[in-house]
């Protein structure tokens, strides 16, 4: 199921012509099972490829921004023999809304976001209201998000905008099977170097 018709207004599909007709053509092609996670930053894939082999009822999906970790995931995957998993490049912003129909995403993974940390710049964040309303949209009821970050001030902000919105609401940690997550390469060398690990768990209504 996806959302071919979706369009985005006139600038948007001016200057990410390029992006959204792959996200378009990758709609078209792939008909994606009913249980669907998604992994938003997948970077080099571990997370994905090991979320894939310990889930292998859900088919996971990761959207990354740079070309060169979505090869090597894609690397990944083949080498693995994996066949409910796969990586697409680019803005999740713009791809949620074609990729996805309404209701059909289970999980949101978002693993060590990038702070952008200067205040000019937090606007850029990924957890904002509309990425949230957009959330809401896709997603299934009682489906989570799990987000996991070593900085704690951009915890705080994503729990206080997640708390705020009318669809979301907290988990605690401790009720969830933390354990039995896989690592992340960021998360590996946070704990390494005992960075204190911040989780942000969320269910949707």
């Amino acid at each position: 199921m996806a959302n071919l018709d979706f369009r985005f207004d006139e600038i948007t599909e001016q200057y990410s012509k390029r992006e959204l007709e792959a996200f378009r053509e990758f709609a078209s092609t792939t008909t994606l099972p009913e249980r669907v996670s998604v992994e938003i930053g997948s970077n080099r894939g571990r997370f994905l490829t090991a979320l894939s082999q310990d889930r292998p009822d859900h088919f996971h999906l990761g959207i990354e921004i740079r070309h060169k970790w979505v090869k090597q995931s894609k690397k990944s995957i083949e080498k693995l023999h994996i066949d409910n998993a796969d990586v697409i490049c680019g803005d999740a912003n713009l791809a949620l809304p074609i990729v996805f129909d309404d209701g059909q995403i289970d999980d949101i993974y978002i693993l060590y976001p990038d702070p952008w940390w200067k205040a000019r710049h937090h606007k850029r964040r990924l957890i904002q209201p509309k990425f949230l309303d957009l959330l809401h949209t896709k997603m299934k009821p009682e489906g989570r998000v799990i987000i996991r970050t070593d900085v704690g001030p951009l915890a705080d902000a994503m729990r206080e905008e997640l708390t705020f919105h009318p669809h979301f609401f907290p988990l605690d940690p401790q009720d969830y099977d933390f354990n039995a997550l896989p690592l992340s390469t960021r998360e590996r060398s946070s704990i390494e170097q005992d960075i204190p690990l911040n989780l942000v768990y969320f269910q949707h209504s």
